[in-house]
């Protein structure tokens, strides 16, 4: 099927059965025996553990190794790099106004990794014949990262100022990012917010939601926004930001969330990664993916994901099982 011109609800309704999305962590690195920066340093690489994914958890969507903290990293923020697992920032340098204007935002094609990471893009969309996924960090989880979430949310009641000139850098930053991993041949941006759950509905509403909007009108993709932990009471303002789907954690009633979302965005989750997933017996997956299937059997509008990355010693068998339910549930709508 030719996806390249489908919206993502035509994508997922384009046969009789239910999608998949694939949300891994470093589940990859073991069938290629290699770590995480040498896979993000070598597109090679990215494209070989691409291919494996694909043959061994073969969902509806192919993707590289997450590079969440690539936007961070290039800014100079110093990481804790884990040999098999996602790096983290260790310290947070952006502390006034001056240092958020001593900044440049990173030119995608020629700053620190980025260029790798757009060339390991674009040979993993031109090799394999299925929607190109990835996932980045979004605005105010990038002003996280750089000014850290105590000093940021204290600014936010002393010092509006300084939050609100952090949070116009990094929208210039992510939307820059974003625009070149579209036109690098990704086709499904996911924005991951999770530090924004920390916010009031009504900061999340003036801090959040504009710059979403932002960067999603910036972009032509399918477009996401995940948000780690209980959303409801922004949900609504989540579908106000626009994007085709909202990928909900697993604490999250799927169902209810079902009767308040648009036909027309696409719901996305929400098998519970940790205890399930990771922890869990085929048993386990087999009741819960069902249920889910069942729970959500009359919403058109739905695609089958865990609530988050899937831990990355998660046993194969239990997402192998997950895939292939999904794959197998025949739906007519």
């Amino acid at each position: 099927m030719d996806f390249r011109n489908m919206t993502l609800m035509e994508y997922i309704l384009s046969e009789p059965r239910r999608f998949f999305l694939t949300d891994l962590g470093t589940n990859g690195l073991k069938f290629i025996g290699k770590k995480v920066y040498e896979v993000y340093e070598n597109p090679n690489l990215q494209l070989e553990m691409a291919k494996r994914l694909d043959e061994e958890f073969p969902g509806d969507f192919v993707f590289p190794l997450s590079d969440g903290n690539i936007i961070s990293e290039t800014l100079g923020v110093k990481l804790l790099k884990p040999a098999y697992d996602f790096p983290s920032p260790l310290e947070h340098k952006i502390l006034t106004i001056d240092d958020v204007r001593a900044l440049k935002v990173p030119d995608p094609k020629v700053d620190g990794r980025m260029p790798t990471n757009l060339k390991s893009q674009r040979l993993i969309a031109e090799s394999i014949d299925k929607p190109l996924y990835v996932s980045i960090f979004g605005p105010f989880t990038l002003a996280v990262q750089l000014a850290g979430a105590t000093h940021l949310l204290r600014e936010l009641i002393k010092n509006k100022a300084f939050v609100l000139e952090l949070l116009d850098f990094t929208t210039k930053c992510v939307t820059t990012y974003a625009q070149a991993v579209v036109e690098a041949g990704v086709k499904y941006m996911s924005i991951a917010e999770p530090a924004s759950v920390t916010l009031s509905p009504e900061n999340f509403e003036d801090l959040v939601v504009p710059r979403l909007k932002h960067v999603y009108q910036s972009v032509d993709c399918w477009k996401q926004l995940h948000i780690c932990g209980d959303t409801r009471k922004f949900l609504p303002m989540m579908i106000e930001a626009g994007p085709d789907a909202i990928s909900l954690d697993q604490i999250m009633d799927l169902s209810w969330a079902g009767k308040i979302m648009p036909k027309d965005m696409v719901i996305v989750g929400n098998i519970d990664p940790i205890d399930i997933i990771g922890r869990g017996k085929v048993k386990d997956v087999e009741a819960a993916t069902y249920k889910l299937l069942e729970d959500m059997k009359a919403y058109p509008n739905y695609m089958v994901a865990f609530g988050c990355n899937a831990p990355n010693d998660s046993p194969d068998e239990n997402i192998k099982k997950a895939i292939e339910l999904t794959k197998n549930y025949k739906v007519n709508f």
